[in-house]
């Protein structure tokens, strides 16, 4: 969970203030996995990529986890599909 009570102390940022650990950490929860299976991708302990969820809350401006995932992959440029060798060349 990310609850901040003093979240009027800490106005939300947006996803442009977001460290690159916590953009690394909310792309991986995107895809489903654990704070412990995240921490193993990472090599850090679980309980640090909680504290980088959680900061990442803070800065997006929401209370939990998936909140912060919903709002991280909204803002995420989107990649382009990969191109077909039937496509004709640009």
């Amino acid at each position: 969970m990310c609850a901040y009570p003093s979240a009027e102390r800490h106005p939300p940022r947006g996803p442009a203030a977001l460290s690159a650990r916590q953009r690394d950490c909310l792309a991986l929860a995107a895809t489903g996995l654990s704070s412990a299976r995240i921490a193993e991708r990472l090599g850090l302990s679980p309980r640090t990529v909680d504290e980088h969820l959680a900061l990442a809350c803070r800065a997006l401006g929401v209370r939990t986890r998936v909140q912060a995932v919903a709002r991280y992959v909204a803002a995420a440029p989107q990649e382009a599909e990969p191109r077909s060798f039937l496509d004709p060349a640009p």
